[in-house]
C-alpha cells in the first residue's frame, strides 16, 4: 500500500477549509495555477543541528493553465500544509515527524488549524510587493529518515468578499529527491506521481 500517498493527501484538506471565507456559495475553482518549491541543501543526509531550507515564491500574476491567460491574483491568502513523515527503523508504519524539527520562519505566516499536529503544519504565503513568498528552515533535532512535502493549495479565494477561486499545484523542483529512501522502506510498492513530484526525502545522522 502506498502509505505516503494517502498520508500526504490529507494535508490538502486543511488548506481547503482555511481558504473558504467569502460567505457566499462559491462555485468550483475558476483558475488553475502552478508554482514550485525546493529544499536546500540538496544532500541525501544532514546532521543533527543542521538546517534544511524550504523556499517557494511566485509573482502575484499567474498563468492560468485552462485559458492560457495571465491572471493578477494579488491580495489572496495562498495556504499550504507542510507534511513531515518519519520512516522508523523498527516499524513498517510511517509516523509524524514535525516534532523532530525546530521550524524557523523567514517568510510566511502560520495558519493554525493543523489537523494532525505531529504530522503537518499549515502556512500562508507572505505577499510582499508583487510576490508571494514562503521560506522556512527546519533544524534537525532527531536522527532518522524523513519525507517532507508542501501540499497543493486548493480553493484559494481572491480578495476578501470575492468568489473567484484558484487551485494551485505546488511541485518540487529539486533535481534529486532521494526517492530510494522511500523505495527501501516500501520495497516493491508502486510510487505515486504525487510522491514523485511533491516529496523530498533525506536522512538525519
Amino acid at each position: 500500500m502506498n502509505y505516503l500517498k494517502y498520508v500526504i493527501f490529507s494535508s490538502c484538506i486543511t488548506v481547503i477549509l482555511s481558504s473558504i471565507g467569502c460567505g457566499k456559495n462559491c462555485k468550483d475553482a475558476k483558475y488553475s495555477f502552478s508554482m514550485q518549491e525546493s529544499f536546500s541543501p540538496e544532500e541525501d543526509s544532514i546532521s543533527i543541528g543542521d538546517t534544511l531550507w524550504l523556499t517557494s515564491y511566485h509573482s502575484s500574476t499567474f498563468k492560468d493553465s485552462l485559458s492560457k491567460k495571465d491572471v493578477n491574483f494579488s491580495n489572496s491568502q495562498i495556504g499550504a500544509s507542510i507534511e513531515i513523515i518519519n520512516f522508523p527503523d523498527t516499524s513498517q508504519s510511517v509516523t509524524g515527524g514535525v516534532y523532530d524539527f525546530q521550524i524557523i520562519k523567514i517568510y510566511g505566516n502560520e495558519i493554525g488549524n493543523d489537523n494532525i499536529p505531529s504530522q503537518n503544519k499549515g502556512y500562508y504565503y507572505q505577499e510582499i510587493d508583487t510576490n508571494y513568498l514562503l521560506k522556512l528552515g527546519f533544524i534537525a533535532k532527531q536522527k532518522g529518515v524523513y519525507g517532507i512535502s508542501l501540499g497543493n493549495s486548493i480553493g484559494v479565494i481572491q480578495r476578501k468578499g470575492s468568489c473567484e477561486k484558484a487551485t494551485i499545484e505546488i511541485d518540487n523542483s529539486n533535481t534529486d529527491i532521494h526517492l530510494y529512501y522511500y523505495e527501501n522502506f516500501f520495497p516493491g510498492e508502486p510510487v505515486s506521481n504525487y510522491t514523485k513530484t511533491h516529496v523530498y526525502f533525506f536522512k538525519v545522522n
